[in-house]
């Protein structure tokens, strides 16, 4: 296996919305850090969550 296939396989299993952190930041309109909330998405896991159920 190649490195480029093995860099799409990983960026297969993060979360894209919190980028694998399992949270996001919400932020002011000065940048400032306001809170932060478990990513809505993964369940807080980090990992792509498949939206078809399994058999």
């Amino acid at each position: 296996m190649n490195h480029q296939s093995s860099t799409l396989k990983t960026s297969n299993l993060i979360c894209h919305h919190c980028e694998g952190k399992g949270y996001s930041v919400i932020r002011d309109c000065t940048g400032e850090i306001q809170r932060e909330e478990t990513c809505l998405f993964c369940c807080g896991t980090g990992k792509k969550q498949d939206d078809e159920p399994e058999d």
